[in-house]
């Protein structure tokens, strides 16, 4: 070591003192030959290298010193003179804090790292909400998702509200911080998830800046949402279930959902007393349980889980949507309503489609489409109140080992001693009747709700939203440029001409008889032309009237067919009766089959004709399953369809 420290001596000083250390070159097996190659093909000097070499290790050794005094100083600085907040990774404030650094700071500063990754469209998403609109929809760049920008591992330094603020996003632990060496900084070694452990800090002894920082990144979310509705949905994870996806939907206005206007006026009302705080005060007060449920039924496409979510983004609430066959158990459904904030709306979509089984073993499966379905009330109303039967999912094992969700446990998540207070319950079913009278008894279903077909009033507004002279509207008045010469011909309707066109074509809408969404779907095909739209609504609805028809007939005549053998020597009047047990024949198959659970008297007109005049039962069985019998060269079916319509 004095060799090498005289060697650098010589070289710093420009004498000639490294004879010693050329002595004990040669003296080491290999190096002269090395010192020898060096020098001739290199023209370098060996002991100058080793001399630099010297150096730069020591230098490294200081450079190393120096940094741990400053680390040490630096964290001494961070202890004593800053005051800090940690935010777990998975709580929602951790990424509204980083949604608000990506949009405020990252953006509009230099930052040399930082993470990049595709933008999720959930509800605390900045990007989603602040992507400004094109004038032209450019399909080929639209289909990709959008980059979001997020903090990295580390440290990232910005000025808020005149206060210095420092927010690192900490590696979670038992994480190699590189692959290739742990000395390497966590920024460049790996990219975070998203839902790392933040820890905010600021200049000062007082967290009160930290509060408001954190407010300010409250208030940019929720003015974000302000457009939206969040709806969150059960996901299955590591086999629990949790509340973790996310889905956004715009606001719909409630005047997009038709039923009743007296019976919307009354929910609505009637939702925002229960909202109301004074309300909760009340029902301390008076030792009631602070809850409140709806039953939204009536036939499907009326609009039940639309007026869900409408109602959710009325009162600005978040919408939690849980699907009962998915829930394993009674803990895991206890876990999610548990898991639910004070306030918010619960939806148990198709509440009518789950099977219960009662003690006895018998098991109704509410989702049968079958002809003669076993719809039987139990009389017991011990096992009604204690709810003794499970519910059982759908192709799901129901063996002795299996733990299945019992009806107990849906009670008392509704009601029971441990249920939690302040949320609303909505259920939607297209067959309230069939429904478990304990499921809907008085304190866990408050209100019913029906919403059946629309009316020609509901019509009439429904063609003047669909048409309003709105500038979307009037350009889908003329679909390409090239029509330009028609669109003059023909121009869009004046608000008058408009009204004038509702009140036609409400006028022509028989009542009671299409749902919603089917004439929303039939106004949708013909978008580009209000008049077209009131012109073929008439040759619509006989076309959908006869395929109502034939679909409420079709259970009836198949399962005709697949029993025509054993019910060969019997007359269709028994065999309609038996088919279904809520009906006795009287000999008549259109009386039979017209009766209250049967099919309506048009129907069963159609089907008692088709059948009329029958020599033997073999061919009027042969006849109902081929269902189109040709009479006089004309095909029966359509005259009778039209028939119907007209006694409609």
């Amino acid at each position: 070591m004095v060799y090498f420290q005289g060697a650098s001596s010589s070289i710093l000083s420009g004498t000639n003192a490294t004879a010693p250390l050329y002595e004990l070159i040669s003296t080491v097996p290999g190096l002269g030959w090395l010192r020898a190659f060096v020098s001739q093909w290199l023209k370098l000097d060996i002991t100058t290298i080793a001399a630099a070499m010297t150096i730069l290790g020591t230098l490294s050794g200081c450079l190393q010193l120096l940094h741990a005094f400053c680390s040490k100083i630096y964290w001494y600085f961070i202890r004593f003179l800053t005051a800090s907040v940690s935010i777990n990774g998975k709580d929602k404030l951790n990424r509204e804090v980083l949604n608000w650094i990506g949009a405020q700071v990252l953006t509009h500063s230099r930052a040399r790292i930082m993470t990049a990754q595709s933008e999720q469209v959930r509800n605390d998403a900045f990007g989603y909400y602040a992507r400004k609109s094109r004038e032209r929809v450019d399909y080929e760049t639209e289909n990709r998702k959008p980059i979001q920008y997020l903090p990295t591992f580390g440290s990232t330094w910005f000025l808020h509200q005149g206060t210095i603020f420092v927010v690192r996003c900490v590696m979670p632990d038992g994480t190699d911080s590189s692959f290739f060496d742990s000395n390497v900084p966590s920024e460049f070694s790996s990219a975070p998830l998203g839902y790392e452990p933040l820890i905010i800090m600021c200049l000062g002894r007082s967290v009160d800046p930290i509060k408001r920082f954190l407010s300010t990144c409250q208030d940019f979310a929720k003015e974000q949402r302000d457009a939206y509705v969040t709806v969150r949905c059960s996901k299955s994870r590591f086999e629990e279930e949790s509340w973790e996806t996310t889905i956004l939907r715009p606001i719909r206005a409630i005047e997009t959902v038709h039923f009743d206007e007296n019976l919307k006026a009354d929910l609505i009302a009637d939702i925002r007393r229960y909202l109301d705080p004074a309300t909760r005060q009340f029902y301390t007060n008076r030792g009631i349980p602070y809850r409140r449920g709806y039953l939204l039924h009536g036939p499907a496409g009326t609009g039940k889980t639309s007026l869900s979510l409408a109602l959710a983004g009325l009162f600005r609430l978040e919408l939690y949507l849980l699907h009962l066959p998915s829930v394993q158990s009674d803990n895991e459904l206890e876990r999610l309503f548990t898991s639910l904030p004070p306030r918010c709306f619960i939806l148990l979509e198709d509440i009518d489609a789950v099977g219960v089984k009662r003690r006895d073993g018998r098991r109704r499966n509410l989702n049968s489409d079958r002809v003669g379905v076993d719809d039987e009330e139990s009389e017991d109303d011990g096992d009604e109140e204690s709810g003794s039967g499970d519910l059982i999912r759908f192709g799901a094992d129901s063996g002795p080992n299996h733990k299945a969700l019992t009806l107990s446990g849906l009670l008392n998540v509704l009601d029971g001693v441990a249920s939690q207070e302040g949320r609303i319950v909505l259920m939607t079913s297209n067959f309230a009747e069939r429904l478990d009278r304990a499921l809907v008894r008085p304190g866990r279903i408050d209100k019913m709700i029906y919403l059946g077909n629309i009316t020609q009033r509901s019509s009439e507004l429904m063609f003047m939203r669909m048409f309003d002279g709105s500038a979307s509207a009037a350009s889908s008045c003329s679909s390409s440029a090239e029509d330009v010469a028609q669109t003059e011909a023909k121009s869009c309707p004046t608000a008058g001409e408009l009204e004038e066109l509702a009140r036609r074509f409400s006028a022509q809408v028989i009542p009671d008889t299409f749902t919603p969404a089917q004439l929303q779907g039939y106004l949708l095909g013909h978008s580009h032309d209000p008049r077209q739209a009131v012109e073929a609504l008439g040759a619509w609805m006989q076309e959908e009237m006869a395929t109502m028809q034939e679909a409420r007939m079709r259970p009836y005549e198949a399962s005709l067919a697949q029993n025509r053998r054993r019910l060969r020597n019997r007359p269709v009047s028994l065999i309609v009766a038996e088919e279904n047990p809520r009906i006795t024949a009287d000999g008549d198959p259109q009386q039979a089959i017209a009766r209250p659970g049967g099919l309506p008297p048009a129907d069963a007109q159609l089907l008692s004709r088709r059948h009329r005049g029958s020599g033997s039962e073999s061919k009027a069985l042969e006849s109902m399953v081929d269902q189109k019998t040709t009479v006089g060269g004309q095909d029966e079916t359509v005259d009778d369809t039209d028939a119907s319509i007209q006694t409609a």
